[in-house]
């Protein structure tokens, strides 16, 4: 847009986009404005002059037996300056000098009349102070015809910003121009009606004299968007035309990298310090409800904290309310176990300033369908948004890519990303209930209703439900927040609905054991492996026991203590020197109930009661909701005789002991040193397998197993090879390992694992043990 400085008396005649010929000090040489007429051959009026008519009740409020309002076709054009005299704003005729020709616009009269009711709607210019040197002049539209208005609300419906009860009714002539299209049908349809009211005849009008007014006065900037967009080009001041509220438009997520969709709810253009201002964009989304209890804030991974040239940055949106205002805290825990329905949530988006032409689709935000091939893109993000539905509540699911997790630090914000490959758990539950300060989008509870309670899996996730009934949530809502909105049901998400999911769910790395977000595109279901337990080197009653007492305590017998919660767990221990597939019995275990794995070692529980209290409180309190075996791996610290001398490690057994107590769940505890256990353990452990050194035959099945892994079947070494393999005295471990190196000697050499291979690692692992034993001797 040209910048001004004064205006002639022709201001009334000329283009808001800077169409104007004459040029000169206010009130001179005023030409009177060209007549137009309209599509019907009647001409519209734009007067200059007061207008003393009495006020109409809108037609949208009229009761059904009132007379419909007159048709005002008539358009007015004022000035809002400020005067350097009286040091006020205020209004004048659009080219007049005189300040009392007019009040304020709106229903601004004593008396209760508006001066402005016979007019179709005003123009109102707003003219910069005399001291913003170069400032541009803006403009608003204000609605004053109740036909009018009623077009506008059904055109442009609900925008935020936008009260329809305004009065006066101010609207940007850049949002009436990024709706034009949608005018134009509006209009053609009523047209195209055979039969049409009287009233749908004069919104019909009234709507034909605001496109005369949007064409006329924009011409410029409808030509120039035009073509812009014919060649998929825009410019920085044009980028209302592209941010409509409503419109699709797509970013990249910040976490995974993959392509993300929004609904734009409103788009503002705000000056800041940097050139050119920056475009608020405040975006809708899909996502799911919390149903924990923990505060925090919920921004998710959009958020910025200063504008970078070029870069679209996110902020923040709505802060958590765990329970609605007035709701019974224990009706809303009935409300969250009954499900996790879906709603929107509001983010915001700012695109910095560029300077000149760029192409829309390299836009960090554009509308999707700009995209080069939009129509496999929007199937793209449906199939995910219904991949990403059926992720809700708990899963244990195989994950192998890229994840990340969002740091706040000083306002500002940062994404740590990972390598994962590993099994996760999928819970957003418990992600949010242990990190109550990360930033995620919530739809709050007051939102929502929740589904009835149905039947459960194994994980506590139920099935698509029913419409709930709507819930009518307190309006009493503090005025900064973002409200989200309340969805049907799962079963009833549309696809335009299923688009604008996250591309991320929240969950557990179990081997990681750190909280993150994963990419949708590559959590997979998990490929159980049934072979570990068939392979376990155990006596057949041993396995026979070991899988009872698993699938028996699934089963959930009701066995309780005479004490209410306790001793209801499983605890096996398993014991015996490393290397003779105590960790295998645990994970084969767990990979034949078809069960999460959580291994916890001695070091990831702290070296002091009050840690050991709270790691154990956690992992316990975890491994319940996902109904997880907790595998301690060399637990001998814990399991120790209590003495009279060391009253911190006296302290941690007995924080040991209370926790397995009370554990629902089944814990596998893998110990070395037998002999060294507290007594009070012996009556709480329900099975104790004692793993002896492997035999010869133990490893030789050993060696048979591992060399099927790695491709090499036990008929291509013979039996001969493989006894002299099970010679060497080796445990379970090395074995293993022995396997991988000679496996990745082959594979540098090109060929398949060979007997020599073997050897030659064995040597070198029984050179070390020598050595290692030779040193040990000489300290001893």
């Amino acid at each position: 847009m040209r910048r001004f400085l004064t205006r002639s008396r022709s201001s009334a005649s000329r283009s808001a986009d800077g169409a104007s010929e004459k040029w000169g000090p206010p009130g001179i040489n005023a030409p009177i404005p060209p007549q137009r007429f309209n599509r019907y051959g009647e001409p519209i009026i734009y007067e200059d002059t007061e207008d003393d008519e009495q006020s109409t009740a809108a037609l949208v409020n009229a009761p059904a037996d009132a007379p419909p309002p007159p048709a005002n076709f008539k358009v007015k054009r004022v000035d809002n300056y400020y005067s350097s005299w009286s040091k006020a704003w205020k209004f004048r005729n659009t080219g007049s000098f005189n300040p009392e020709a007019l009040i304020t616009v709106g229903n601004g009269a004593r008396d209760g009349n508006d001066p402005w009711q016979s007019y179709c709607f005003v123009v109102v210019r707003k003219l910069p102070k005399p001291s913003d040197d170069g400032g541009e002049p803006t403009y608003q539209v204000v609605v004053k015809s109740p036909y009018l208005l009623k077009a506008c609300k059904d055109v442009i419906q609900k925008v935020q910003g936008v009260s329809w009860t305004a009065e006066p009714l101010e609207l940007d002539p850049h949002l009436l121009l990024a709706f034009l299209p949608q005018f134009e049908q509006y209009r053609d349809g009523l047209h195209a009606k055979s039969k049409r009211t009287s009233e749908e005849t004069t919104v019909m009008k009234t709507v034909d004299v605001l496109i005369d007014y949007l064409r006329t006065d924009y011409k410029g900037t409808i030509a120039k968007i035009a073509n812009l967009t014919a060649h998929g080009e825009i410019t920085f001041d044009t980028l209302f035309a592209l941010y409509v509220p409503r419109t699709v438009v797509v970013t990249e997520c910040p976490t995974t990298g993959e392509p993300r969709a929004f609904q734009i709810v409103s788009a503002t253009k705000i000056k800041t310090t940097i050139a050119g201002g920056v475009y608020d964009l405040i975006c809708e989304s899909v996502d799911a409800f919390d149903d924990d209890s923990e505060g925090g804030s919920s921004c998710g991974a959009y958020g910025a904290a200063s504008f970078n040239p070029g870069a679209a940055q996110f902020g923040g949106c709505v802060p958590y309310m765990p329970t609605p205002p007035g709701m019974n805290p224990q009706d809303m825990d009935m409300q969250r176990a009954a499900g996790k329905p879906y709603g929107r949530v509001q983010s915001r988006i700012f695109v910095s300033s560029f300077k000149g032409t760029v192409k829309i689709s390299s836009l960090d935000v554009y509308p999707i369908a700009y995209h080069p091939d939009a129509g496999r893109l929007e199937m793209s993000l449906i199939a995910r948004g219904k991949k990403w539905l059926e992720l809700r509540g708990i899963h244990h699911m195989q994950y192998d890519g890229s994840a990340g997790y969002t740091l706040s630090m000083g306002g500002t914000k940062s994404t740590i990303k990972y390598r994962v490959k590993s099994r996760i758990m999928v819970d957003r539950g418990n992600f949010r209930r242990l990190n109550p300060n990360y930033e995620m989008p919530v739809v709050k509870a007051d939102d929502i209703n929740l589904p009835p309670p149905n039947v459960p899996d194994q994980y506590g996730n139920y099935p698509p439900t029913p419409p709930p009934m709507p819930y009518n949530p307190n309006s009493n809502v503090p005025t900064f927040q973002v409200r989200a909105r309340a969805l049907r049901d799962v079963a009833e998400l549309t696809e335009d609905e299923l688009m604008l999911t996250p591309p991320s769910v929240y969950g557990f790395s179990l081997t990681d054991k750190t909280w993150l977000e994963f990419n949708i595109q590559h959590v997979q279901p998990i490929v159980w492996n049934d072979e570990a337990f068939a392979n376990l080197v155990l006596p057949a009653d041993r396995k026979i026991l070991l899988q009872s007492l698993v699938e028996a305590h699934n089963g959930d017998l009701s066995f309780d203590d005479f004490v209410a919660n306790k001793g209801r767990g499983l605890v096996i221990n398993l014991f015996g020197p490393p290397g003779v597939g105590k960790t295998l019995s645990a994970e084969a275990t767990s990979e034949h109930v078809r069960q999460p794995l959580y291994v916890v070692g001695a070091g990831d529980l702290g070296t002091n009661a009050a840690d050991l209290d709270q790691a154990l409180n956690r992992v316990f309190d975890i491994a319940t909701s996902w109904k997880a075996i907790v595998l301690i791996d060399e637990a001998d610290v814990f399991l120790e005789q209590r003495s009279l001398h060391d009253m911190e490690r006296n302290a941690m057994v007995a924080v040991f002991l209370r926790h397995v107590e009370y554990y629902h769940g089944i814990l596998f505890l893998t110990t070395n040193r037998v002999k060294a256990f507290d007594e009070a353990f012996l009556s709480r452990i329900h099975v104790a397998l004692h793993f002896h050194d492997l035999t010869r035959e133990a490893r030789k099945q050993v060696w048979a197993a591992f060399l099927s892994k790695v491709g090499v079947a036990p008929a291509q070494f013979g039996e001969a090879l493989l006894d002299k393999l099970a010679a060497r005295e080796v445990n379970g471990r090395q074995i293993k390992n022995a396997v991988r190196t000679a496996s990745s000697l082959a594979a540098k050499k090109g060929v398949q694992v060979s007997y020599a291979d073997l050897m030659e690692t064995l040597d070198a692992v029984d050179e070390f043990t020598a050595e290692f034993k030779a040193v040990r001797q000489a300290s001893a």
